[in-house]
């Protein structure tokens, strides 16, 4: 990724800054080689190094916020606090003159980009899905095996409350940092149709929206309440148990 080419150009790409040996298993994005990475104890440092790059172009903060005397998040298990002007790590909360503001993922609005993706689909869960397999029939799925010519409201939330520096998904950042449109859970629920078998909460990560889409689910069920209706989450788990 270009934007860590600042502190690797002193050095030749195959060279690990840690042992200096020329390593053709050296990390682009850390710089350092794969034995030092998996047998040293003062790699982090190279690797915090790496994660704050990543993150300084969209003004996230490089860990989640400690500031003494500041607003507490209590959605995931970052639990940031934040000082006045701070940001959450996963970008969707500020302090703003000492009140906790939520930009995003509150019970009233959401970040998100929805699609309806023909069953089967890719779902991490699909060989044990009903949507996917021949679990759950009659009960949970509306045929005895793939649900062809049904649908899965693919729900894509912006925001996570990790820093994975691989994400194939990293592109959401953008979205949070422009900060869209709003809709609400009204709006989420209304694009299920008559084909529409489930719903599937992924992102980035729904942890940052859990409020959005735990009332968005509950809108949409309500609005089902008399055929099948599956509520799916992809996600890191990292959400606070209350």
């Amino acid at each position: 990724m270009v934007i860590f080419s600042r502190y690797l150009s002193e050095a030749k790409p195959s060279l690990c800054r840690l042992c200096g040996k020329d390593n053709p298993e050296v990390s682009e994005a850390i710089g350092v080689c794969a034995n030092c990475l998996i047998k040293e104890k003062d790699v982090s440092r190279y690797v915090h190094e790496a994660h704050s790059l990543s993150r300084e172009n969209y003004n996230f903060p490089a860990q989640p916020p400690r500031s003494p005397g500041g607003r507490r998040c209590r959605i995931c298990v970052n639990s940031c606090t934040l000082g006045e002007g701070e940001r959450g790590f996963c970008g969707l909360r500020e302090n703003r003159d000492g009140r906790l503001v939520h930009l995003a993922g509150t019970s009233r609005s959401g970040l998100y980009h929805a699609y309806h993706d023909p069953l089967p689909t890719n779902c991490v869960g699909d060989w044990v899905c009903p949507g996917g397999s021949n679990c759950g029939y009659p009960d949970y799925s509306y045929r005895p095996g793939p649900e062809r010519g049904y649908c899965n409201l693919a729900v894509f939330l912006m925001g996570c409350s990790f820093d994975c520096l691989f994400c194939q998904n990293w592109t959401f950042r953008n979205d949070v940092e422009l900060m869209g449109e709003l809709h609400s859970p009204e709006d989420l629920a209304a694009l299920v149709d008559e084909r529409t078998a489930c719903v599937c909460f992924f992102g980035g990560d729904p942890t940052p929206q859990l409020p959005f889409a735990l009332k968005a689910s509950q809108v949409a069920l309500e609005k089902n309440d008399d055929r099948i209706l599956r509520i799916c989450w992809e996600t890191n788990g990292s959400m606070h148990p209350g």
